[in-house]
C-alpha cells in the first residue's frame, strides 16, 4: 500500500479525506500532521474512525478520559493507549483494574 511507503506525502490528507463517505478514507485524515483539532474531535465521535482517532497524541486529554469511560471496550481501550494520557490518569486505570504494585529489592515500583 502507498501509504506505508517512506516519504508519503501525508499534508492535506484531511482536507481531501476526512469528509469522505469511506472510513478507510476517513483515517487517512488522521496522518495528516495539520490535522484540525475539530476533525480530529469528530473522528473520535465516528464509531468507524473512533479507536483510531482515540490512540492520535494530539487528543486533548479531556477527550481521552472521556474516551475511557465509553462503553464500547474497544474505544476505552484505544484510549487508554494513547501516549499524551499522563500518568496519573495510567495509575488510576491500573488500581481500577487491580493491578498489585511490583516490589523490586524492597522498593515499591509504581506502574
Amino acid at each position: 500500500m502507498l501509504i506505508t511507503r517512506p516519504g508519503f506525502p501525508t499534508a492535506g490528507l484531511a482536507a481531501r479525506f476526512g469528509d469522505s463517505p469511506d472510513p478507510e478514507r476517513r483515517r487517512l485524515a488522521l496522518r495528516d500532521p495539520e490535522l484540525e483539532p475539530q476533525l480530529l474531535d469528530r473522528l473520535t465521535r465516528d464509531p468507524q474512525t473512533r479507536n483510531d482517532a482515540a490512540r492520535d497524541p494530539r487528543l486533548p486529554v479531556a477527550r481521552i478520559r472521556e474516551l475511557l469511560l465509553d462503553p464500547d471496550d474497544a474505544a476505552a481501550a484505544a484510549a487508554a493507549a494513547n501516549p499524551a494520557l499522563p500518568a496519573a490518569d495510567m495509575r488510576l486505570l491500573l488500581d481500577r483494574a487491580q493491578v498489585p504494585e511490583i516490589q523490586v529489592n524492597d522498593r515499591t515500583i509504581d506502574c
